[in-house]
C-alpha cells in the first residue's frame, strides 16, 4: 500500500487567474522554479523508530513552461544512518537511492494570462522512517535536503533603433536614436540587465552593422548550469555525472533582429564569472541595414541555460523511553484529502460524489460541474482542454500524482451514465451488444446494458435474444 501511495505522491495546483488583467506584465520576476518545505514535513522532532512525511510545495513562478518535452528533477538527499526510505520502490518516475530520491518528470507551466502567478504543485513522501539511535546521543540533529533541477529560458523582446545618422551628418529630424537598454528582470533567474547598442557604419554605401553588447546575471537565488538537449543529458547534468568545465555557469543565447536576421554572437555559450557575463552579437553581412531614415525594429534574445535551486532543513531525532513511549501523531490526510467516514479520499472523488459549494476553487474563471465519475485521471494538456468546459480541475488540492481532477467528455454519439460518470455507446436496435452500451432515445432516456444483449430502444430494456426484443419494441411501438 506505501508503495501504491508513493508512486502517486506528488500533487498538481494551480493559482487561478485573476479575472480582467489583460495588462499583466509576465516578464517580470527573478524566479523560476521556487521550491519550499510545507510546514511540520518534515516536523522539527522526530522520535526514532517513527514514520514520518516530507511535502514540498514547488512553483513554477516565471515566464517560461516547463511542459511536453522539459521537466523538472527533485532530488531528496538525507543521511541513512539516520533515516530509513526503504518503504519507496523505484519506478519509471522515481529512482530510490541509499541516502537519496530522485523524482524526474516534474511538469509546470509557468505565468501566462490563464495562470498569471504560474502554476504550483505540492509534492508530498509520505514513507520516510527515523531508524534507532545508536550510542549515547540522547537527541542527534540530521539534515534534509531538497534540491530541483530544470531546464529554463529567459525571453526578452523590445524595440530598439536602426540608426543611420550616428554621426549627425543628417539634420532632420528622425523617429529614434541610438540608445542603450538598462534593464533588471525577465521573469527568470538570469537575466539580461544591459545592452549596449551600436549603429557600425558601412564604408561605401549607406548601410550600418547594429551590434548588440548583451550583459547578462544569475539574479536568481540557485545555480546556472549548461543548457541541456535531451532528457539524458539533463539527468546528467542535474545528478552531477561526469561533470566538465562546461556544465557549470554556461547560458546559451540565441539573438534575432527584425524577426527574421538571425545574429552572430560571440562568445556563444556564454560562461558567467562571479553570476555575470556578456557577449556581443550583432548582424551578419547579408543582413546589413540600408536606408537614409532611422527606424525602429524588435530586438529578441533568448537565454537558454538548466538552473538548480535547493532548500534544507535540520531536523532532531528523539529518543523513546525504556517503555517505548510516547505514542506517534494520528495520521492526517494529505494535502489532497478530505476525511469522509473516518477515512482518507481524494477531494476529486468526494466533490464528485457530493458537489457541494466548498468544492468549487476559489477565484476559478470557469465553474467546475462535479458529478460521479470525477477521478484523478488526466494530463495536464487533456485538462488544459476540459477546463473550460467545467469539466476538470487544473488546480491544488484534488488529486495525489501527476493527474489532475476530471471527467471525460462524451462524443456525440455517446451517453454518460449518471451513476458512475462513464460514457457508454448507443445501443444500435435489437442487435446483439459487442459491449456495455446505452439502450434508449433521447426522449425517454437510457439505461446501461451489459454486453449480448439485445437493446429494445422503445422501452430501454435488454433481452436475451433477438426475438424477444423485437416483438418487445413492437408491442411498445403498438
Amino acid at each position: 500500500m506505501v508503495i501504491l501511495i508513493i508512486s502517486m505522491a506528488f500533487f498538481l495546483t494551480g493559482c487561478p487567474p485573476r479575472n480582467g488583467r489583460d495588462d499583466l506584465d509576465f516578464f517580470k520576476g527573478r524566479e523560476g522554479f521556487e521550491l519550499e518545505f510545507l510546514e511540520q514535513a518534515p516536523p522539527d522532532e522526530i522520535f526514532e523508530e517513527s514514520t514520518f512525511g516530507i511535502n514540498l510545495f514547488v512553483e513554477n513562478s516565471g515566464a517560461f513552461d516547463v511542459i511536453d518535452y522539459n521537466y523538472a528533477i527533485l532530488s531528496i538527499g538525507f543521511d541513512p544512518f539516520y533515516i530509513d526510505a526503504s518503504e519507496f520502490q523505484s519506478t519509471t518516475a522515481l529512482d530510490v537511492r541509499d541516502s537519496s530520491l530522485v523524482l524526474k518528470g516534474i511538469q509546470l507551466p509557468g505565468k501566462s494570462i490563464y495562470y498569471p502567478r504560474g502554476l504550483d504543485a505540492i509534492l508530498s513522501f509520505p514513507g520516510f522512517k527515523t531508524k534507532k539511535i545508536m550510542g549515547q546521543r540522547e537527541q542527534p540533529d540530521t539534515q534534509i535536503y531538497c534540491s530541483l533541477c530544470y531546464p529554463y529560458k529567459t525571453q526578452f523582446s523590445q524595440l530598439v533603433c536602426v540608426d543611420f545618422n550616428v554621426f549627425g551628418q543628417n539634420l532632420r529630424d528622425q523617429v529614434c536614436y541610438q540608445e542603450d537598454l538598462a534593464l533588471s528582470d525577465q521573469g527568470a533567474p538570469v537575466a539580461i540587465t544591459h545592452i549596449e547598442v551600436e549603429n557600425q557604419p558601412i564604408s561605401g554605401g549607406n548601410a550600418v552593422r547594429p551590434v548588440f553588447t548583451i550583459q547578462v546575471r544569475n539574479v536568481g537565488s540557485g545555480n546556472v548550469l549548461s543548457p541541456i538537449y535531451n532528457a539524458a543529458e539533463l539527468e546528467r547534468v542535474c545528478s552531477f555525472q561526469n561533470l566538465n568545465r562546461e556544465d557549470f555557469n554556461t547560458v546559451s543565447v540565441r539573438a534575432v533582429l527584425s524577426a527574421t536576421k538571425e545574429l552572430e554572437c560571440n562568445p556563444n555559450p556564454i560562461q558567467l564569472f562571479r553570476e555575470e557575463g556578456l557577449t556581443r552579437c550583432q548582424v551578419r553581412d547579408q543582413d546589413l541595414a540600408l536606408g537614409y531614415q532611422n527606424y525602429q525594429t524588435p530586438l529578441s534574445i533568448n537565454l537558454s541555460y538548466t538552473y538548480r535551486t535547493s532548500v534544507s532543513k535540520d531536523v532532531s531525532i528523539k529518543r523513546l523511553d525504556v517503555y517505548g513511549g510516547p505514542p506517534g501523531p494520528a495520521p492526517e490526510c494529505l494535502p489532497s484529502e478530505v476525511m469522509v467516514g473516518g477515512r482518507c479520499i481524494s477531494r476529486c472523488y468526494a466533490c464528485g460524489e457530493n458537489p457541494t459549494s466548498d468544492c468549487q476553487p476559489s477565484n476559478s474563471k470557469y465553474h467546475i460541474n462535479f458529478q460521479s465519475g470525477f477521478a484523478c485521471q488526466c494530463t495536464f494538456s487533456t485538462c488544459d482542454k476540459l477546463y473550460p468546459k467545467g469539466l476538470c480541475v487544473p488546480f491544488s488540492g484534488y488529486c495525489p500524482g501527476t493527474s489532475y481532477c476530471c471527467i471525460p467528455e462524451c462524443r456525440s454519439s455517446e451517453v454518460r451514465d449518471p451513476t458512475t460518470g462513464r460514457c457508454y455507446s448507443k445501443c444500435s436496435k435489437c442487435s446483439a451488444a459487442s459491449r456495455d452500451c446505452a439502450c434508449g432515445t433521447d426522449s425517454i432516456g437510457y439505461n446501461i446494458i451489459s454486453a449480448g444483449k439485445y437493446c429494445c430502444t422503445e422501452n430501454k430494456s435488454p433481452y436475451n435474444d433477438k426475438a424477444s426484443c423485437e416483438d418487445a419494441c413492437a408491442s411498445s411501438s403498438g
